[in-house]
Protein backbone atom coordinates (compact mmCIF):
# COMPACT_ATOMS: atom_id res chain seq x y z
CA UNK A 1 0.00 0.00 0.00
CA UNK A 2 1.54 3.42 -0.87
CA UNK A 3 2.00 5.60 1.57
CA UNK A 4 -0.28 8.46 0.37
CA UNK A 5 -3.25 6.43 1.40
CA UNK A 6 -1.65 5.91 4.94
CA UNK A 7 -1.76 8.45 8.19
CA UNK A 8 1.35 10.29 9.05
CA UNK A 9 3.89 8.76 11.36
CA UNK A 10 2.84 7.92 15.01
CA UNK A 11 5.80 10.68 16.04
CA UNK A 12 2.76 13.81 14.68
CA UNK A 13 -0.16 12.64 16.78
CA UNK A 14 2.00 11.94 19.71
CA UNK A 15 4.36 15.56 19.53
CA UNK A 16 0.73 17.62 18.85
CA UNK A 17 -1.00 16.07 22.12
CA UNK A 18 1.96 16.87 23.64
CA UNK A 19 2.56 20.26 22.86
CA UNK A 20 -0.59 21.30 23.83
CA UNK A 21 -0.71 19.16 27.13
CA UNK A 22 2.65 20.58 28.49
CA UNK A 23 4.04 23.18 26.73
CA UNK A 24 0.05 25.36 26.30
CA UNK A 25 -0.34 24.58 30.17
CA UNK A 26 3.03 24.95 31.49
CA UNK A 27 2.13 28.43 33.02
CA UNK A 28 -0.98 27.69 34.46
CA UNK A 29 0.66 24.42 35.76
CA UNK A 30 3.10 26.38 37.76
CA UNK A 31 0.52 28.59 39.20
CA UNK A 32 -1.43 25.40 40.20
CA UNK A 33 1.86 23.91 41.98
CA UNK A 34 2.35 27.39 43.85
CA UNK A 35 -1.63 27.73 44.84
CA UNK A 36 -1.38 24.02 46.14
CA UNK A 37 1.94 24.65 48.25
CA UNK A 38 0.45 27.25 49.82
CA UNK A 39 -2.27 25.07 51.74
CA UNK A 40 -0.68 21.72 51.11
CA UNK A 41 2.59 19.85 51.84
CA UNK A 42 4.89 20.15 48.99
CA UNK A 43 5.14 16.89 48.27
CA UNK A 44 1.14 16.85 47.94
CA UNK A 45 1.26 19.44 45.93
CA UNK A 46 3.58 18.07 43.55
CA UNK A 47 2.09 15.14 43.54
CA UNK A 48 -1.35 16.92 42.26
CA UNK A 49 -0.07 18.48 39.91
CA UNK A 50 1.89 15.29 38.10
CA UNK A 51 -1.58 13.79 38.23
CA UNK A 52 -3.11 16.81 36.40
CA UNK A 53 -0.80 17.16 34.11
CA UNK A 54 -0.56 13.40 33.38
CA UNK A 55 -4.14 13.74 32.91
CA UNK A 56 -4.73 16.22 30.57
CA UNK A 57 -1.38 14.64 28.45
CA UNK A 58 -3.19 11.60 28.02
CA UNK A 59 -6.81 13.14 26.85
CA UNK A 60 -5.15 15.51 24.25
CA UNK A 61 -3.05 12.26 22.78
CA UNK A 62 -6.00 10.70 22.39
CA UNK A 63 -7.60 13.47 20.69
CA UNK A 64 -4.93 13.90 18.70
CA UNK A 65 -4.98 9.79 17.71
CA UNK A 66 -8.64 10.17 17.16
CA UNK A 67 -7.82 13.25 14.51
CA UNK A 68 -4.97 11.14 12.77
CA UNK A 69 -7.26 8.18 12.62
CA UNK A 70 -9.91 10.24 10.26
CA UNK A 71 -7.27 11.10 8.18
CA UNK A 72 -4.01 12.78 7.14
CA UNK A 73 -5.82 16.02 6.51
CA UNK A 74 -8.49 16.12 9.10
CA UNK A 75 -5.31 15.58 11.51
CA UNK A 76 -3.39 18.66 9.98
CA UNK A 77 -6.50 21.00 10.12
CA UNK A 78 -7.74 19.87 13.26
CA UNK A 79 -4.86 19.62 14.77
CA UNK A 80 -4.02 23.12 13.88
CA UNK A 81 -7.52 24.44 14.48
CA UNK A 82 -6.95 23.09 18.26
CA UNK A 83 -3.40 24.58 18.79
CA UNK A 84 -4.61 27.71 17.56
CA UNK A 85 -7.93 27.83 20.04
CA UNK A 86 -5.64 26.71 22.61
CA UNK A 87 -3.04 29.50 22.17
CA UNK A 88 -5.91 32.05 22.06
CA UNK A 89 -7.29 30.35 25.55
CA UNK A 90 -4.28 29.98 27.11
CA UNK A 91 -3.27 33.55 26.45
CA UNK A 92 -6.52 34.89 28.89
CA UNK A 93 -5.36 31.88 31.01
CA UNK A 94 -2.33 33.80 31.66
CA UNK A 95 -2.82 37.77 31.17
CA UNK A 96 -6.11 37.68 33.19
CA UNK A 97 -6.64 34.33 35.09
CA UNK A 98 -9.51 33.98 33.15
CA UNK A 99 -11.47 30.49 33.45
CA UNK A 100 -12.33 29.06 30.47
CA UNK A 101 -15.70 27.38 30.44
CA UNK A 102 -19.41 27.22 29.25
CA UNK A 103 -19.94 30.63 30.58
CA UNK A 104 -16.80 32.13 29.03
CA UNK A 105 -17.64 29.95 25.33
CA UNK A 106 -21.33 31.28 25.85
CA UNK A 107 -19.98 34.88 25.43
CA UNK A 108 -17.37 34.60 22.89
CA UNK A 109 -20.18 32.54 20.53
CA UNK A 110 -22.59 35.66 21.51
CA UNK A 111 -23.23 37.85 18.57
CA UNK A 112 -22.20 41.29 20.01
CA UNK A 113 -19.12 41.18 17.91
CA UNK A 114 -18.12 44.93 19.12
CA UNK A 115 -17.60 43.48 22.81
CA UNK A 116 -15.41 40.45 20.96
CA UNK A 117 -13.54 43.01 19.24
CA UNK A 118 -12.08 44.90 21.83
CA UNK A 119 -10.57 41.78 23.61
CA UNK A 120 -8.40 41.36 20.85
CA UNK A 121 -5.26 43.25 21.22
CA UNK A 122 -1.61 43.01 20.34
CA UNK A 123 -0.53 40.89 23.25
CA UNK A 124 -3.07 38.46 21.52
CA UNK A 125 -1.55 38.78 17.99
CA UNK A 126 1.60 37.88 19.77
CA UNK A 127 0.97 35.35 22.04
CA UNK A 128 -1.11 33.12 19.18
CA UNK A 129 2.12 34.01 16.99
CA UNK A 130 4.66 32.96 18.80
CA UNK A 131 2.74 30.01 20.64
CA UNK A 132 0.75 28.64 18.13
CA UNK A 133 1.19 29.94 14.40
CA UNK A 134 5.14 28.67 14.49
CA UNK A 135 4.85 25.87 16.57
CA UNK A 136 2.32 24.79 14.44
CA UNK A 137 4.51 25.88 11.09
CA UNK A 138 7.17 23.92 12.53
CA UNK A 139 4.90 20.47 13.14
CA UNK A 140 3.56 20.94 9.84
CA UNK A 141 6.67 21.38 8.45
CA UNK A 142 7.86 17.78 10.20
CA UNK A 143 5.10 16.47 9.01
CA UNK A 144 5.06 16.97 5.62
CA UNK A 145 8.92 16.38 5.48
CA UNK A 146 8.66 12.94 6.91
CA UNK A 147 5.66 12.13 4.77
CA UNK A 148 7.78 12.85 1.78
CA UNK A 149 10.59 11.32 2.93
CA UNK A 150 8.42 8.33 2.65
CA UNK A 151 6.75 8.72 -0.43
CA UNK A 152 6.43 5.50 -2.18
CA UNK A 153 7.16 3.23 0.60
CA UNK A 154 5.09 0.22 1.73
CA UNK A 155 3.87 0.84 5.39
CA UNK A 156 2.54 -2.37 7.34
CA UNK A 157 0.91 -2.92 10.14
CA UNK A 158 -0.04 0.43 11.08
CA UNK A 159 -3.20 -0.37 13.24
CA UNK A 160 -0.91 -1.83 16.25
CA UNK A 161 1.30 0.41 17.19
CA UNK A 162 -1.53 2.82 16.89
CA UNK A 163 -3.56 0.78 19.12
CA UNK A 164 -0.90 0.50 21.64
CA UNK A 165 -0.36 4.44 21.64
CA UNK A 166 -3.88 4.72 22.42
CA UNK A 167 -4.00 2.49 24.82
CA UNK A 168 -1.06 3.80 26.53
CA UNK A 169 -2.81 7.27 26.30
CA UNK A 170 -5.77 5.79 27.82
CA UNK A 171 -4.62 3.94 30.60
CA UNK A 172 -2.85 7.67 31.43
CA UNK A 173 -5.62 9.18 31.65
CA UNK A 174 -7.59 7.08 33.83
CA UNK A 175 -4.67 6.49 36.40
CA UNK A 176 -4.04 9.94 36.68
CA UNK A 177 -7.76 10.77 36.80
CA UNK A 178 -8.15 7.96 39.75
CA UNK A 179 -4.61 10.15 41.45
CA UNK A 180 -6.01 13.51 40.71
CA UNK A 181 -9.39 12.06 42.65
CA UNK A 182 -7.55 10.88 45.22
CA UNK A 183 -5.12 13.58 45.76
CA UNK A 184 -8.82 15.88 46.11
CA UNK A 185 -10.41 13.74 48.36
CA UNK A 186 -7.23 13.96 51.06
CA UNK A 187 -7.55 17.83 51.37
CA UNK A 188 -9.19 19.62 54.02
CA UNK A 189 -13.05 19.59 53.38
CA UNK A 190 -12.92 15.60 52.21
CA UNK A 191 -14.66 15.15 49.26
CA UNK A 192 -15.04 18.34 47.01
CA UNK A 193 -18.81 18.92 45.71
CA UNK A 194 -18.00 19.38 42.14
CA UNK A 195 -15.64 16.19 40.91
CA UNK A 196 -11.99 16.52 40.26
CA UNK A 197 -12.17 15.54 36.70
CA UNK A 198 -14.26 18.12 36.09
CA UNK A 199 -12.22 20.85 37.40
CA UNK A 200 -9.10 19.85 35.72
CA UNK A 201 -11.19 19.69 32.56
CA UNK A 202 -11.92 23.30 33.24
CA UNK A 203 -8.55 24.56 34.18
CA UNK A 204 -6.23 23.40 31.15
CA UNK A 205 -6.35 23.28 27.04
CA UNK A 206 -7.64 22.27 25.27
CA UNK A 207 -10.00 20.02 27.46
CA UNK A 208 -11.53 23.57 28.95
CA UNK A 209 -12.83 25.15 25.94
CA UNK A 210 -13.68 22.19 24.50
CA UNK A 211 -15.93 20.84 27.11
CA UNK A 212 -17.47 24.50 27.34
CA UNK A 213 -17.99 24.11 23.45
CA UNK A 214 -19.22 20.80 23.55
CA UNK A 215 -22.39 21.94 26.79
CA UNK A 216 -22.98 25.02 24.52
CA UNK A 217 -23.71 23.33 21.22
CA UNK A 218 -25.62 20.22 24.02
CA UNK A 219 -27.74 23.36 26.03
CA UNK A 220 -28.25 25.17 22.24
CA UNK A 221 -29.82 21.78 20.86
CA UNK A 222 -31.87 20.83 24.03
CA UNK A 223 -33.28 24.39 24.16
CA UNK A 224 -34.10 24.79 20.37
CA UNK A 225 -36.36 21.26 21.09
CA UNK A 226 -37.90 22.72 24.31
CA UNK A 227 -38.67 26.25 22.60
CA UNK A 228 -42.15 25.24 21.93
CA UNK A 229 -42.62 23.63 25.00
CA UNK A 230 -42.15 26.24 27.64
CA UNK A 231 -44.48 26.29 30.20
CA UNK A 232 -46.32 29.41 30.00
CA UNK A 233 -46.87 30.98 33.80
CA UNK A 234 -49.83 33.45 32.06
CA UNK A 235 -51.43 30.41 30.92
CA UNK A 236 -51.19 28.36 33.66
CA UNK A 237 -51.78 30.66 36.84
CA UNK A 238 -54.25 33.82 36.96
CA UNK A 239 -53.48 36.98 37.50
CA UNK A 240 -55.37 40.00 39.19
CA UNK A 241 -54.68 43.76 39.37
CA UNK A 242 -54.99 44.62 43.05
CA UNK A 243 -54.98 48.34 42.11
CA UNK A 244 -55.50 49.69 37.98
CA UNK A 245 -52.44 49.96 36.48
CA UNK A 246 -53.72 51.58 32.99
CA UNK A 247 -51.32 54.73 33.23
CA UNK A 248 -48.80 52.53 34.71
CA UNK A 249 -45.24 52.70 33.11
CA UNK A 250 -42.81 50.06 33.82
CA UNK A 251 -38.86 50.18 33.27
CA UNK A 252 -36.81 47.58 33.09
CA UNK A 253 -32.86 48.22 33.19
CA UNK A 254 -30.46 45.12 32.74
CA UNK A 255 -26.90 46.59 33.53
CA UNK A 256 -23.91 44.81 32.57
CA UNK A 257 -21.16 43.46 35.12
CA UNK A 258 -22.38 46.28 38.13
CA UNK A 259 -21.07 44.82 41.18
CA UNK A 260 -23.32 46.09 44.46
CA UNK A 261 -20.29 46.46 46.14
CA UNK A 262 -18.76 49.50 43.97
CA UNK A 263 -22.18 51.59 44.53
CA UNK A 264 -21.93 54.28 46.84
CA UNK A 265 -25.41 54.25 48.30
CA UNK A 266 -24.64 50.75 49.21
CA UNK A 267 -21.79 51.44 51.36
CA UNK A 268 -18.64 51.69 48.63
CA UNK A 269 -16.01 54.03 49.81
CA UNK A 270 -16.01 56.18 46.58
CA UNK A 271 -19.19 58.26 45.74
CA UNK A 272 -20.03 56.18 42.02
CA UNK A 273 -24.00 57.21 43.01
CA UNK A 274 -24.55 60.51 43.92
CA UNK A 275 -27.53 61.10 42.00
CA UNK A 276 -28.94 57.53 43.03
CA UNK A 277 -28.01 58.19 46.49
CA UNK A 278 -30.35 61.34 46.29
CA UNK A 279 -33.19 59.39 45.41
CA UNK A 280 -35.71 59.11 48.46
CA UNK A 281 -37.94 56.66 46.84
CA UNK A 282 -35.07 54.57 45.70
CA UNK A 283 -34.63 50.99 47.64
CA UNK A 284 -31.36 49.21 46.71
CA UNK A 285 -30.36 45.37 47.65
CA UNK A 286 -27.33 43.72 47.73
CA UNK A 287 -28.23 40.55 45.29
CA UNK A 288 -26.78 37.30 43.79
CA UNK A 289 -27.26 37.04 40.10
CA UNK A 290 -28.37 33.25 38.98
CA UNK A 291 -24.87 33.08 36.89
CA UNK A 292 -21.49 34.69 36.09
CA UNK A 293 -22.20 35.15 32.32
CA UNK A 294 -24.61 37.46 30.11
CA UNK A 295 -26.64 35.03 28.01
CA UNK A 296 -26.52 32.70 31.02
CA UNK A 297 -28.43 35.13 33.26
CA UNK A 298 -30.23 36.27 30.59
CA UNK A 299 -31.55 32.61 30.70
CA UNK A 300 -33.03 32.17 34.10
CA UNK A 301 -33.11 35.90 36.25
CA UNK A 302 -36.45 36.37 34.49
CA UNK A 303 -38.05 32.82 35.18
CA UNK A 304 -39.71 31.71 37.89
CA UNK A 305 -37.47 29.98 40.48
CA UNK A 306 -39.84 26.57 39.84
CA UNK A 307 -39.48 27.09 36.31
CA UNK A 308 -35.53 26.52 36.74
CA UNK A 309 -33.85 23.12 37.17
CA UNK A 310 -30.61 24.27 38.98
CA UNK A 311 -27.47 22.59 36.95
CA UNK A 312 -25.41 20.03 39.08
CA UNK A 313 -21.93 20.86 39.29
CA UNK A 314 -20.58 22.27 36.59
CA UNK A 315 -23.45 21.76 34.11
CA UNK A 316 -25.47 24.94 33.55
CA UNK A 317 -29.91 25.26 34.21
CA UNK A 318 -32.51 23.83 32.42
CA UNK A 319 -34.52 26.61 32.18
CA UNK A 320 -38.60 25.19 31.56
CA UNK A 321 -40.94 28.27 31.60
CA UNK A 322 -41.20 31.36 29.79
CA UNK A 323 -40.22 34.82 31.59
CA UNK A 324 -42.15 37.16 33.38
CA UNK A 325 -42.75 39.03 30.21
CA UNK A 326 -45.76 37.04 28.94
CA UNK A 327 -47.46 38.04 32.19
CA UNK A 328 -47.04 41.38 31.46
CA UNK A 329 -48.38 40.88 27.78
CA UNK A 330 -51.45 39.23 29.47
CA UNK A 331 -52.27 42.17 31.53
CA UNK A 332 -52.22 44.18 28.48
CA UNK A 333 -48.86 45.58 28.42
CA UNK A 334 -46.93 46.83 25.55
CA UNK A 335 -43.42 45.97 25.37
CA UNK A 336 -40.75 47.88 23.60
CA UNK A 337 -36.68 46.70 23.71
CA UNK A 338 -33.87 48.93 23.53
CA UNK A 339 -30.03 47.27 23.60
CA UNK A 340 -26.80 48.53 23.64
CA UNK A 341 -25.75 44.62 23.38
CA UNK A 342 -26.97 41.91 20.95
CA UNK A 343 -28.73 39.29 22.65
CA UNK A 344 -30.81 38.77 19.70
CA UNK A 345 -32.11 34.97 21.46
CA UNK A 346 -33.08 36.79 24.71
CA UNK A 347 -35.10 39.54 22.97
CA UNK A 348 -36.76 37.44 21.01
CA UNK A 349 -37.97 35.55 23.97
CA UNK A 350 -38.78 38.75 25.77
CA UNK A 351 -41.36 38.77 22.58
CA UNK A 352 -41.51 42.93 22.14
CA UNK A 353 -44.06 44.65 20.01
CA UNK A 354 -40.83 47.07 18.93
CA UNK A 355 -37.02 47.12 19.58
CA UNK A 356 -33.98 48.74 18.35
CA UNK A 357 -30.20 47.16 19.06
CA UNK A 358 -27.24 48.64 19.54
CA UNK A 359 -25.96 49.43 15.64
CA UNK A 360 -29.50 50.93 14.68
CA UNK A 361 -29.26 52.99 17.49
CA UNK A 362 -26.07 54.07 16.51
CA UNK A 363 -26.68 55.01 13.35
CA UNK A 364 -30.01 57.13 13.83
CA UNK A 365 -27.88 59.20 17.30
CA UNK A 366 -25.80 62.45 17.05
CA UNK A 367 -22.75 62.20 14.53
CA UNK A 368 -21.28 64.49 17.41
CA UNK A 369 -21.57 61.53 19.85
CA UNK A 370 -17.92 60.40 20.05
CA UNK A 371 -18.52 57.01 21.78
CA UNK A 372 -21.12 54.16 21.50
CA UNK A 373 -22.38 55.17 24.74
CA UNK A 374 -25.24 53.73 27.20
CA UNK A 375 -26.69 57.59 27.25
CA UNK A 376 -27.90 56.87 23.99
CA UNK A 377 -30.46 54.89 25.22
CA UNK A 378 -32.28 57.65 26.43
CA UNK A 379 -33.53 59.48 23.16
CA UNK A 380 -34.95 56.18 22.71
CA UNK A 381 -36.83 56.39 25.79
CA UNK A 382 -38.20 59.60 25.17
CA UNK A 383 -39.65 58.13 21.81
CA UNK A 384 -41.15 55.24 23.40
CA UNK A 385 -42.92 57.71 26.25
CA UNK A 386 -44.24 59.36 23.28
CA UNK A 387 -45.95 56.66 21.85
CA UNK A 388 -47.72 55.68 24.68
CA UNK A 389 -48.42 58.44 26.65
CA UNK A 390 -51.69 56.59 28.65
CA UNK A 391 -49.44 53.71 29.73
CA UNK A 392 -49.65 50.07 30.53
CA UNK A 393 -46.41 49.91 29.14
CA UNK A 394 -43.02 48.19 29.76
CA UNK A 395 -39.82 49.60 28.36
CA UNK A 396 -36.57 47.01 28.23
CA UNK A 397 -33.58 48.49 28.29
CA UNK A 398 -30.09 46.38 27.71
CA UNK A 399 -27.07 48.81 28.55
CA UNK A 400 -23.31 47.72 27.75
CA UNK A 401 -22.54 49.37 31.62
CA UNK A 402 -19.63 48.20 32.92
CA UNK A 403 -18.52 45.57 30.24
CA UNK A 404 -14.40 45.49 29.91
CA UNK A 405 -12.88 47.27 28.44
CA UNK A 406 -14.66 49.65 31.02
CA UNK A 407 -12.55 53.06 29.75
CA UNK A 408 -14.86 52.57 26.68
CA UNK A 409 -18.13 52.78 28.69
CA UNK A 410 -18.21 56.58 29.63
CA UNK A 411 -17.41 59.86 28.12
CA UNK A 412 -14.24 61.87 29.12
CA UNK A 413 -15.98 64.10 31.34
CA UNK A 414 -17.06 61.05 33.95
CA UNK A 415 -13.29 60.12 33.84
CA UNK A 416 -13.15 60.94 37.92
CA UNK A 417 -10.96 58.82 39.27
CA UNK A 418 -7.09 58.50 37.56
CA UNK A 419 -4.98 56.65 36.39
CA UNK A 420 -7.55 54.58 33.74
CA UNK A 421 -7.14 51.58 31.98
CA UNK A 422 -6.96 52.18 28.71
CA UNK A 423 -5.40 49.00 27.57
CA UNK A 424 -7.19 45.50 26.39
CA UNK A 425 -3.85 43.31 26.43
CA UNK A 426 -4.09 42.71 30.81
CA UNK A 427 -0.67 45.31 31.43
CA UNK A 428 -3.18 47.89 33.58
CA UNK A 429 -2.81 47.12 37.37
CA UNK A 430 -5.29 46.92 39.66
CA UNK A 431 -5.64 50.36 41.15
CA UNK A 432 -6.05 51.13 37.36
CA UNK A 433 -8.93 48.94 36.51
CA UNK A 434 -10.32 49.84 39.82
CA UNK A 435 -10.41 53.67 38.42
CA UNK A 436 -11.79 52.35 34.70
CA UNK A 437 -14.61 50.52 36.56
CA UNK A 438 -15.89 53.06 39.15
CA UNK A 439 -16.18 55.73 35.94
CA UNK A 440 -18.25 53.67 34.13
CA UNK A 441 -20.10 53.24 37.38
CA UNK A 442 -20.48 56.59 37.81
CA UNK A 443 -21.69 57.33 34.55
CA UNK A 444 -24.27 54.38 34.49
CA UNK A 445 -25.43 56.34 37.85
CA UNK A 446 -25.87 59.93 35.34
CA UNK A 447 -27.88 57.39 33.17
CA UNK A 448 -30.16 56.34 35.37
CA UNK A 449 -30.22 59.99 37.05
CA UNK A 450 -31.53 61.25 33.76
CA UNK A 451 -33.82 58.10 33.06
CA UNK A 452 -35.92 59.10 36.51
CA UNK A 453 -35.55 62.58 35.65
CA UNK A 454 -37.75 61.74 32.86
CA UNK A 455 -40.46 59.56 34.06
CA UNK A 456 -41.18 61.52 37.77
CA UNK A 457 -44.47 63.17 36.23
CA UNK A 458 -45.42 59.66 35.08
CA UNK A 459 -47.06 56.76 37.84
CA UNK A 460 -43.99 54.57 36.69
CA UNK A 461 -41.76 51.67 38.58
CA UNK A 462 -38.36 51.64 37.34
CA UNK A 463 -36.74 48.23 38.18
CA UNK A 464 -32.48 47.87 38.10
CA UNK A 465 -30.44 44.67 37.96
CA UNK A 466 -26.86 43.29 36.20
CA UNK A 467 -26.66 40.46 35.05
CA UNK A 468 -23.93 39.34 36.91
CA UNK A 469 -20.78 40.98 38.68
CA UNK A 470 -17.03 41.30 38.05
CA UNK A 471 -13.14 39.82 38.97
CA UNK A 472 -11.22 43.33 39.23
CA UNK A 473 -7.76 41.94 40.25
CA UNK A 474 -9.51 39.20 43.02
CA UNK A 475 -7.57 36.86 42.04
CA UNK A 476 -8.71 37.07 38.70
CA UNK A 477 -10.87 38.95 36.15
CA UNK A 478 -13.51 39.37 34.14
CA UNK A 479 -16.89 36.93 34.76
CA UNK A 480 -17.75 33.78 33.29
CA UNK A 481 -15.89 31.17 35.57
CA UNK A 482 -18.31 28.20 36.05
CA UNK A 483 -20.87 29.05 38.78
CA UNK A 484 -19.92 25.86 41.31
CA UNK A 485 -15.85 27.95 41.04
CA UNK A 486 -16.78 31.24 40.49
CA UNK A 487 -15.52 33.49 43.41
CA UNK A 488 -17.99 35.68 45.06
CA UNK A 489 -17.61 39.10 43.18
CA UNK A 490 -18.65 37.46 39.89
CA UNK A 491 -22.19 36.99 41.45
CA UNK A 492 -22.56 40.47 43.15
CA UNK A 493 -25.26 42.22 41.96
CA UNK A 494 -27.30 45.25 42.79
CA UNK A 495 -31.20 44.82 42.78
CA UNK A 496 -33.18 48.07 42.69
CA UNK A 497 -36.62 49.25 42.57
CA UNK A 498 -37.87 53.04 42.58
CA UNK A 499 -41.21 53.99 43.09
CA UNK A 500 -42.60 57.78 41.13
CA UNK A 501 -44.28 60.31 43.56
CA UNK A 502 -47.50 59.02 41.37
CA UNK A 503 -47.24 55.37 41.45
CA UNK A 504 -46.27 56.09 45.44
CA UNK A 505 -49.25 58.37 46.10
CA UNK A 506 -51.79 55.14 45.53
CA UNK A 507 -51.96 53.60 49.35
CA UNK A 508 -51.68 50.08 47.78
CA UNK A 509 -48.25 51.08 46.06
CA UNK A 510 -47.00 52.59 49.05
CA UNK A 511 -48.12 49.84 51.57
CA UNK A 512 -45.87 47.27 49.05
CA UNK A 513 -43.04 49.74 48.82
CA UNK A 514 -42.95 50.28 52.70
CA UNK A 515 -42.41 46.24 53.41
CA UNK A 516 -40.01 46.69 50.19
CA UNK A 517 -38.11 49.12 52.13
CA UNK A 518 -38.10 46.97 55.61
CA UNK A 519 -36.79 43.86 53.95
CA UNK A 520 -33.82 46.27 52.45
CA UNK A 521 -33.13 48.04 56.03
CA UNK A 522 -32.81 44.77 57.32
CA UNK A 523 -30.55 43.51 55.55
CA UNK A 524 -32.63 40.83 53.75
CA UNK A 525 -31.44 38.65 51.04
CA UNK A 526 -31.84 39.14 47.29
CA UNK A 527 -31.05 37.44 44.28
CA UNK A 528 -32.06 37.39 40.82
CA UNK A 529 -34.66 34.44 41.68
CA UNK A 530 -36.57 37.28 43.43
CA UNK A 531 -37.18 39.44 39.77
CA UNK A 532 -40.12 37.17 38.82
CA UNK A 533 -42.54 37.51 42.08
CA UNK A 534 -41.17 41.40 42.66
CA UNK A 535 -41.83 42.76 39.64
CA UNK A 536 -45.21 41.31 39.35
CA UNK A 537 -45.96 41.76 43.57
CA UNK A 538 -44.84 45.63 44.20
CA UNK A 539 -47.11 46.31 41.98
CA UNK A 540 -49.54 44.64 43.77
CA UNK A 541 -50.28 42.30 40.85
CA UNK A 542 -51.33 39.34 42.87
CA UNK A 543 -52.05 35.73 41.28
CA UNK A 544 -54.57 33.53 43.74
CA UNK A 545 -53.05 30.27 42.13
CA UNK A 546 -49.49 30.44 43.13
CA UNK A 547 -48.39 32.28 40.09
CA UNK A 548 -46.63 34.60 42.42
CA UNK A 549 -44.86 33.31 45.31
CA UNK A 550 -44.96 35.44 48.22
CA UNK A 551 -41.62 34.20 49.58
CA UNK A 552 -40.04 35.44 46.39
CA UNK A 553 -41.99 38.50 46.47
CA UNK A 554 -39.97 41.42 48.22
CA UNK A 555 -42.92 43.54 48.72
CA UNK A 556 -45.27 40.55 50.06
Amino acid sequence: MPHSRTSLPLAAPLLLGSYQALCLNAPELWERLGALRATASPLSAWLTVVAEAGMVLGVCVMLALLLAVAGRRTLLLGGGAMVLLSAAASYYMVRFDVVIGYGIVQAVMASDQALSREKLSQGLMLWVLLLGVLPLAAWWWLCLRRRAARAGQRVRHVWPPRLLLLGGALTLALGSHAAVRHQAEQQPGGKPAVSASGLVAHRYVPTNWMSGLGMTVANRATAALRAGQLGDPAEQFSYREATPLDDLTVVLVIGETTRYDHLGLLGYGRDTTPRLSREADLVAFRAESCDTSTRLSLACMFVRPEGVETGQGLAPDQIHEDKVFSVFRELGFGIELFAMQSEVGFYHRVGPDFYKMREVIVEGADPAQPQVVDGLLLPEVDASLQRHPKGRHLIVLHKKGSHFMYSQRYPRAFARWTPECTEADGSCGREQLVNAYDNSVLYGDHVLGELLDRLRGRKALVVFTSDHGESIGDGAHFHGTPRAIAPPEQRRVPLMFWGSPALLADPVHREAFARLRQRADSNHPAAHRHLFASMLGCLSIQSPDGGVTPADNLCH
